[in-house]
């Protein structure tokens, strides 16, 4: 992979974080203080069960679907040599 393309890939990764970092955020305030004073299924009021207990499950579940489809192996050695270290092939 040369470097145009690995730049091309880290910018793209970087928009998919920061894009979902704000969706994270909206879906926190909208779960936060939408719901009204009423109780949760688990016994704990609404917003609390939305915003910190569902909310974060979801995006645990999005952020490890992102990671399978979006990010890819990228090989940070750009010297363009194989990537092993010389010292440590002639110790094996």
């Amino acid at each position: 992979m040369n470097i145009q393309k690995r730049y091309l890939q880290a910018e793209k990764e970087a928009r998919w974080s920061l894009g979902l970092t704000i969706l994270y955020v909206i879906g926190w305030c909208v779960c936060a203080y939408l719901p009204k004073g009423s109780a949760g299924p688990l016994g704990f009021p609404l917003w609390f069960e939305l915003s910190c207990i569902y909310l974060p499950i979801l995006f645990v579940v999005i952020g490890y679907w992102m990671i399978k489809i979006v990010y890819q192996d990228i090989d940070l050695d750009h010297s363009g040599s194989s990537g092993k270290d010389k010292s440590a092939g002639e110790n094996s």
